[in-house]
């Protein structure tokens, strides 16, 4: 009773990027921890200095593959059914506490799917991006509305209009992260790599918030049941909404590819650089 699953996003050498077969490890993770009664909590971190480098663009299943189906399906990609589609299904409606410890920068759908956890802990060399604008999707995991709840609507915007990278004291300003800690802080130099890029060192950030959960909650009388009871209350309360909200943005998402617009965006980005044409503003005199 009352153990704490960590569960490692483990893909190095894509920095932990989405793909299919993770989403679908993450699905079943999800589904077998909801009907475990040994699991009071499940932590996601992430293998190496990266949280997760968002959706794998180069993967089977990444976005060349989805343009692909797109003109090829007589009625077009159905993002709902797809492996992404159905993690965030699973992840909206998981019902007991689901913590981020989010070690290193963050991008994506390692972004949004913070905005569904109870707990997010970063660390201090943490940064998060949601560049969705610039391959011309949408957004995605309910972030049209939950970043807005978040953070109100003109933060919202610098991040999932204008595509702003924001670090970890701002992730805390703007009510995305709940904490920020500093795992290298007292330690030897010998254990500060392992720590910041070990998920099961004992230093490091997904451990220190399983001790937090334990020792702050877990631990309390009944304190396994009054965490089911808060989840409850807080996310199940919403979780009809979130799921409609999700339902729409994924619908809108298969619109963009269906009609081409992400392949025009996917051909012309550049990462990593400034755009070479830039808009002029018009004067107007009101």
């Amino acid at each position: 009773k009352g153990n704490v699953v960590v569960a490692a996003l483990h893909r190095p050498d894509t920095h932990n990027a989405f793909h299919d077969a993770m989403y679908e490890d993450l699905i079943e993770l999800l589904q077998l921890s909801a009907r475990d009664d040994s699991v009071a909590a499940l932590v996601l971190s992430g293998t190496g200095p990266y949280f997760s480098s968002g959706a794998d663009l180069k993967a089977d299943g990444g976005l060349a593959a989805a343009v692909k189906e797109s003109e090829e399906s007589i009625g077009g990609r159905e993002m709902l059914r797809k492996p992404a589609g159905r993690f965030m299904m699973a992840l909206i409606a998981f019902p007991k506490v689901i913590a981020a410890a989010v070690q290193g920068p963050a991008v994506g759908i390692g972004v949004t799917l913070l905005l569904h956890c109870d707990l997010v802990h970063m660390s201090p060399q943490a940064n998060l991006w949601v560049p969705f604008t610039r391959l011309a999707l949408v957004p995605e995991l309910c972030s049209s509305r939950t970043f807005v709840d978040s953070m109100g609507l003109s933060k919202a915007n610098e991040l999932l209009l204008l595509g702003k990278r924001i670090d970890a004291q701002t992730s805390l300003a703007w009510n995305i992260a709940s904490r920020v800690v500093d795992v290298t802080k007292g330690d030897s130099s010998s254990n500060i790599a392992a720590a910041t890029t070990d998920p099961f060192h004992p230093n490091s950030l997904a451990s220190r918030m399983v001790n937090d959960i334990d020792r702050k909650l877990l631990q309390l009388p009944c304190g396994e049941r009054t965490s089911q009871y808060f989840v409850s209350l807080m996310r199940g309360s919403r979780r009809q909404e979130m799921e409609r909200v999700c339902r729409e943005e994924l619908i809108k998402l298969d619109e963009r590819f269906n009609t081409g617009q992400v392949k025009i965006a996917a051909q012309q980005v550049q990462f990593g650089s400034a755009s070479k044409g830039k808009t002029q503003p018009r004067r107007s005199k009101l």
